[in-house]
C-alpha cells in the first residue's frame, strides 16, 4: 500500500514541469513574445521621419512612418495608375506582379493619404498575428520546450520582422506561410484526413493570397500540398485534397490573368520573367543585379509584351543549354547570392533599403577607413562565410532532427526544406538575390532555431520522446495513421 502510495507521489513530483510547456497557460503566456515585438515595431514606426521620397507625391500620399522596399516606386505606380484608370488599367502595369499594388489599393480606401502608412500598419499587424498562431502550433507538438526561443526568433530577427513595415510583398508572404503551415498542423492534430477540412481550404487560400502577391509562390503551393496529401490521405483521397486544395490557391491569380486578359486582351500574370532571367544569364553576368551586364542578345520579336517575354525566356533557355558549364557555374554562383548575407563584402542583393539593414550598427563602422578596412577586408570576408555557412549548417540540422523525431514534426521538417529548396531553385534559375530569401525566411528560421535550440539546451533535447510514426498513406497500403 505504502509502495503504491510513493509511486504516485513520484509521478505528481514529474508532472509540473510537464504541465509548465504543455497547458493553456503556457501557450498564453507564449503570447507575450509576439505583442512585445509588435508594441516595439510601433514605437520604431511612429518614430520614422518622413522621408523625400523622388516617387511619392507628398500633396497625394503621407509621408513617414513607412519605408519603401526594393521595388517600392513599381509598386506606388502600379497603385497611381489603379487610382487614375481603375482596376483595368492597361498602361504598364502588367509588368511587375499586380496582386500587390492592388492590395495597396484596397488599403488605401478609406484614407487615400493614408495609402502607404495604413499599409505598413496592416502588415505588421498580419506579421505578428500569423507568427503567434504559428508558435502557439508549435506549442501543442513535441516541439513545446523549442517554442520560446522560436518564437523569439521570429519576433526580434531585424531583418524579417521589421522589414514588415516596408512597402514589399516579401514580408507579407513569408507571414502568411508561417499561417498556412499552422493551418496545416491544426488539420494534422485533429486528424481531419477526408477530402479537404476547414484548416486546409483557408490554408490553399492564404497560399492564393501569397501568389496573388508574387506568382512565383504557386510552385511553392503545390509543393506544400502535395507533400501533406502523399502524407496524410490515402492515393485516392490525396487526389481530390489535391485538386481541391490547388484549385482554391489558384483563384486570386486567376484574377490577375483575368484582369490582364480584359484590359490588355491577352491572357498571362506578369511580363517580367524573361528580364529577370536574362539579367543573371549570358557571357559578361554574374548571376546578380549589378555586378557585370550580360551580354546575351536575344532577337526582337513582334506581339505583345506577353509575347515578347516568353521570347526572351526560350532565349536564356536555349543559351543555357548551349552553354552547360557556363551555365552551371553561374547557377551556383546564384545559389550562394541567395545565402548571403544581409551587409557585408560577401552580400549580394537588393536589400539595401530593408529597415535594418539602413541602420544596421556596422553601417557607421565602416564610415572611416579604418572600419571600412576591418568590415570589408579579410576579416568581414571570413565572418560573413562563417554567417554564411552557419545559416545554411543549423538549418539542415534543424531539418535532420525533426526528420529524426518522425511524426508531425518530420512532416514539418520536410515541407519546410522543400519550400526553402524551391525557391532557392528559382532563384538560381533568374537571379541570385539574398532578397528572394525573405518571402521563406519565417520557415528557415524555424528550422534553424530547432538547431540552435538542440544544440544548446539539453531540456530540448529531451523533450522530443515518445514514438510516433509517419505513414505515408498515399505510398503505403496502411490506412492507419
Amino acid at each position: 500500500m505504502a509502495k503504491k502510495k510513493s509511486k504516485r507521489v513520484a509521478n505528481t513530483n514529474q508532472s509540473p514541469a510537464t504541465k509548465v510547456f504543455s497547458g493553456d497557460r503556457f501557450r498564453r503566456n507564449l503570447l507575450v513574445i509576439p505583442l512585445l515585438a509588435l508594441l516595439v515595431k510601433f514605437y520604431f514606426i511612429l518614430r520614422i521621419p518622413p522621408a523625400p521620397w523622388p516617387s511619392i507625391d507628398p500633396a497625394q500620399y503621407r509621408l513617414g512612418n513607412f519605408w519603401l522596399g526594393a521595388d517600392g516606386e513599381n509598386y506606388v505606380n502600379g497603385l497611381n495608375a489603379l487610382i487614375t484608370n481603375g482596376v483595368l488599367t492597361p498602361e504598364g502595369y502588367d509588368y511587375w506582379p499586380a496582386g500587390y499594388p492592388i492590395l495597396l489599393y484596397i488599403f488605401g480606401l478609406p484614407f487615400r493619404s493614408l495609402t502607404l502608412v495604413s499599409a505598413a500598419v496592416i502588415q505588421t499587424i498580419i506579421y505578428a498575428i500569423a507568427m503567434a498562431f504559428f508558435i502557439d502550433r508549435i506549442a501543442t507538438t513535441r516541439l513545446r520546450r523549442f517554442a520560446v526561443p522560436l518564437a523569439l526568433i521570429l519576433a526580434f530577427n531585424p531583418t524579417l520582422s521589421f522589414n514588415s513595415y516596408a512597402i514589399g510583398y516579401e514580408s507579407p508572404a513569408a507571414a502568411l506561410l508561417l499561417l498556412a503551415v499552422g493551418l496545416l498542423i491544426r488539420e494534422f492534430q485533429k486528424k481531419k484526413f477526408g477530402l479537404v477540412s476547414k484548416e486546409s481550404i483557408l490554408a490553399a487560400l492564404t497560399i492564393s493570397l501569397t501568389s496573388f502577391m508574387q506568382p512565383r509562390m504557386v510552385v511553392i503551393g503545390i509543393a506544400i500540398f502535395g507533400i501533406w496529401a502523399l502524407a496524410t490521405r490515402t492515393k485516392k483521397v490525396a487526389l481530390g485534397f489535391f485538386a481541391v486544395t490547388m484549385a482554391a490557391s489558384l483563384l486570386l491569380p486567376a484574377f490577375l490573368v483575368a484582369r490582364n486578359a480584359i484590359a490588355t486582351g491577352q491572357a498571362y500574370i506578369s511580363t517580367n520573367l524573361g528580364v529577370t532571367m536574362r539579367i543573371g544569364a549570358g557571357p559578361g553576368a554574374t548571376g546578380g543585379y549589378g555586378n557585370g551586364s550580360s551580354e546575351l542578345i536575344c532577337p526582337q520579336v513582334d506581339g505583345s509584351a506577353a509575347d515578347k517575354d516568353n521570347a526572351v525566356v526560350r532565349c536564356v533557355v536555349d543559351w543555357y543549354l548551349d552553354n552547360p558549364g557556363e551555365a552551371i557555374s553561374l547557377i551556383m554562383r546564384k545559389a550562394v547570392f541567395y545565402w548571403s548575407p544581409w551587409f557585408g563584402p560577401v552580400a549580394n542583393g537588393t536589400m539595401a533599403r530593408n529597415p535594418w539593414n539602413q541602420n544596421h550598427p556596422l553601417k557607421s563602422t565602416a564610415q572611416n577607413q579604418q572600419g571600412y578596412d576591418l568590415i570589408f577586408g579579410t576579416i568581414g570576408k571570413v565572418v560573413s562565410w562563417l554567417w554564411l555557412l552557419s545559416t545554411i549548417g543549423f538549418m539542415l540540422f534543424g531539418f535532420w532532427i525533426l526528420w529524426r523525431a518522425n511524426g508531425l514534426e518530420r512532416l514539418l521538417g520536410v515541407t519546410s526544406l522543400a519550400v526553402i529548396m524551391i525557391n532557392m531553385l528559382v532563384s538560381m534559375l533568374t537571379i541570385g538575390d539574398h532578397r528572394f530569401r525573405l518571402p521563406v525566411a519565417g520557415l528557415s528560421l524555424f528550422l534553424q532555431g530547432v538547431g540552435l535550440t538542440w544544440a544548446f539546451s539539453k531540456r530540448a533535447r529531451r523533450s522530443i520522446t515518445g514514438e510516433e510514426k509517419l505513414l505515408w498513406k498515399s505510398l503505403t497500403r496502411t490506412t492507419n495513421l
